[in-house]
């Protein structure tokens, strides 16, 4: 094989590389790199606790309150996040414990507003459906934590 041959193959298969990978990050960009129509947690639980349209209809209105008080949780603890770090700036941090403290009661809020969503979630259970709720409780956690969210729900339970 003459230089010139290698040195063609050499472009066409870096060309072919680049393409596959814009393809690969052009596809991740837009949202498709997970199963189709996966929605995440909600359609788990709609279906986990087999909702009826009512349901789900109730469920989507506790999951807008939630997702309000989350929001604002989290806004308040990122400006008393950003307020800590700048102690970092000065050599005597007067308000880091304060602001540790703020910290933690927002970490605290946050859990309390899940478990209440969870407690809401729970009163839109009929009757048959209170032991398909007890089953999801265990596997709450792994569906909401931040290593499994917009990857794959907890394996099935035996």
């Amino acid at each position: 094989m003459t230089k010139v041959k290698l040195l063609g193959v050499a472009v066409v298969v870096l060309v072919l590389l680049n393409v596959g990978t814009l393809a690969m990050l052009l596809k991740g960009r837009h949202g498709h790199s997970g199963p189709p129509n996966r929605e995440g947690p909600k359609a788990i639980i709609i279906e986990r606790l087999h909702f009826d349209a009512e349901q789900v209809k109730a469920y989507d209105e506790l999951i807008a309150h939630h997702q309000v008080a989350i929001r604002a949780s989290d806004a308040d603890m990122e400006t008393a996040r950003g307020a800590l770090y700048q102690e970092l700036k000065s050599p005597t941090s007067s308000a880091k414990d304060s602001l540790l403290n703020v910290l933690g009661n927002g970490q605290r809020t946050i859990e309390a507003t899940h478990f209440a969503h969870f407690e809401a979630l729970r009163s839109l259970c009929r009757p048959d459906q209170r032991a398909d709720f007890d089953l999801l409780v265990d596997d709450l956690a792994g569906y909401f934590s931040h290593s499994t969210l917009g990857e794959r729900p907890p394996p099935p339970r035996d």
